[in-house]
């Protein structure tokens, strides 16, 4: 990062204000780069060195906006920001995150935490006052509302009626903009789409006041090609699949901003005369909508927001189209973010399925067995009420909970007959070396209990710990049932798969002993309800290590 150029360029309304910032970083060097940089542009600068500087620098003197290094002696960036978010005395402050890391994990857990933006180093002098300019712009703009708010209420007694009116119109206008603020951060909270998009088109309806609205969305990130109709509201889901628009079309083209100018929303009225537009403007006009704007990220297209006619019957005005602006602004933001983490979990699925490989190739047995003991565990979970997350944290626990048979010798595990009580104590061994492998991976360590313990028992007769009732976690209860329900179910050479009446009729037998009773409640309520599938191996599946346990789940 270098000054490039730190004398001020052009004076806006927030260096006019004389604007405090408050800079936490360890490094002198940038302290002392943006002390200048910022100085001169016309604002007011403090510098702490650490975390627990800058909170006491907060508390004595409250600046305007807050920039954060993340990482920071003792007390981390996160944890000062979480702090600020925390308090409802300095909530309110913007927070831009700095990281020497361009990781999207990072990124996303700034934002999490209530970072408004995110920079990574190095950068450049002008690229961080710009996004300092356009936060200390929002700011201006709630202000120059709350000021106006306050000397309307001053000339109530001159014209008591008027005053009425203008104020309750800008009280809503204030309203707005704060609940505008506070969609932003939650859009950037949440990071599943379904929920991103039920929450955007909801807020949408009621900010606007609008009786229909729909978001059509991109079919891909990377390479687009259409635009379907995502989530909506007040439409009929038929007429709404029934639009769509081709992304290199000219009904798209119509609503990119030429170079230099920013998307703004459209009235379908300004479009109906171009032929070539006729059919898409004419199926949204059918629709009920009115209005249209598009959803852009980094100057890119990502959907289409589509509006209908006010509840109130009255016209768009400029105030009304700003809001949605705005609003599709956000959701840009939200969807590139969401997308982004989808691509991470992704990867991160992708990440162990190759592990899981890893086990297959060394016992042919176990090809399938991971994948549905991990469709039952996942299927025990949902049963539950888990969240999302929770869920995948199930599943990739019941993905791994084998992975540490890979140092077993095949011919152990493939061994036709009974085991030897060497060969035993090698197999029992699993779950221990499974869990070492796994600790360190910081996107598994999570799933490290499961992997460990599921062939723990709730009468403390498991292993490797001995560990009993709520000693054992609920993940590692969950894949213990999952486990033995598919080795139960599946043949082997040394007998047949048992029927599912049978493995449920052994499984009811044990629960309190062997399984927690509450988890064998609930899937074996799923599978008489047919929430729950049950898929067999096929007969003849090599061989697999336990025959001479007498145990209804292998190891």
């Amino acid at each position: 990062m270098s000054i490039e150029s730190v004398g001020p360029a052009v004076e806006t309304g927030a260096a006019k204000a004389k604007r405090s910032i408050l800079v936490i970083d360890d490094d002198r060097r940038v302290l002392e780069l943006l002390q200048i940089s910022l100085t001169q542009n016309g604002f007011r600068v403090a510098i702490a060195s650490s975390g627990e500087e800058g909170l006491e620098v907060v508390r004595k003197d409250t600046p305007d906006l807050v920039i954060l290094d993340l990482r920071l002696p003792r007390k981390t960036g996160f944890e000062v920001c979480a702090a600020l978010k925390s308090s409802k005395d300095t909530a309110h402050i913007p927070i831009i995150m700095v990281s020497a890391s361009a990781e999207v994990d990072s990124r996303l857990q700034g934002l999490m935490h209530g970072a408004d933006d995110y920079m990574t180093k190095p950068f450049s002098p002008k690229e961080l006052l710009i996004k300092v300019r356009r936060i200390f712009e929002r700011l201006d703009r709630a202000e120059h509302l709350t000021s106006k708010n306050k000397e309307l209420e001053s000339e109530v007694a001159r014209n008591k009626e008027d005053l009425v009116i203008r104020n309750k119109e800008l009280r809503f206008q204030v309203y707005s903009l704060e609940t505008l603020m506070g969609l932003t951060h939650q859009l950037n909270a949440s990071l599943e789409m379904d929920d991103l998009l039920n929450t955007l088109i909801l807020s949408v309806v009621g900010q606007l006041r609008v009786n229909s609205a729909c978001l059509f969305l991109t079919d891909q990130r990377e390479h687009p090609t259409r635009l379907e109709a995502s989530t909506f509201k007040g439409i009929k889901e038929e007429q709404a699949r029934s639009i769509a628009f081709a992304y290199g079309g000219d009904f798209v083209g119509a609503l990119l901003p030429t170079s230099g100018d920013e998307g703004r929303p459209v009235r379908l009225a300004e479009l109906e005369d171009d032929p070539a537009l006729e059919a898409e403007v004419g199926s949204l006009f059918a629709a009920g909508f009115t209005v249209v704007s598009p959803v852009l990220m980094k100057r890119r297209l990502t959907a289409i927001l589509a509006v209908g006619e006010k509840v109130s019957g009255q016209e768009f005005q400029s105030a009304d189209l700003e809001m949605l602006k705005s609003l599709s602004d956000s959701a840009g933001i939200a969807i590139e973010n969401a997308r982004l983490f989808k691509d991470l979990q992704e990867a991160y699925v992708s990440t162990v399925r190759l592990l899981v490989s890893r086990i297959e190739e060394k016992d042919p047995y176990t090809h399938g067995h991971t994948e549905r003991v991990a469709e039952y565990a996942v299927a025990i979970a949902s049963e539950l009420g888990f969240t999302v997350e929770e869920v995948q944290r199930i599943q990739f626990g019941a993905f791994l909970h084998d992975i540490g048979k890979v140092h077993t010798q095949s011919d152990i595990l493939q061994k036709p007959g009974a085991l030897t009580e060497e060969e035993w104590m090698l197999v029992k061994a699993h779950p221990v070396r499974g869990a070492e492998m796994i600790r360190g991976v910081k996107f598994l360590e999570r799933v490290t209990d499961m992997v460990r313990h599921h062939h723990e028992r709730v009468d403390g007769k498991g292993y490797p710990d001995g560990l009993k009732g709520d000693e054992i976690s609920i993940g590692a209860k969950i894949v213990n049932v999952a486990d033995a329900f598919d080795a139960m179910t599946t043949d082997r050479p040394y007998r047949a798969g048992f029927t599912v009446e049978k493995a449920v009729e052994q499984m009811e037998e044990k629960a309190g002993s062997q399984f927690a009773a509450e988890i064998v409640q609930v899937f074996v309520a799923a599978l008489r309800g047919g929430r729950i599938q049950v898929t067999k191996s096929a007969k003849g599946a090599p061989g697999g290590a336990g025959a001479s346990t007498g145990s209804l789940a292998t190891p």
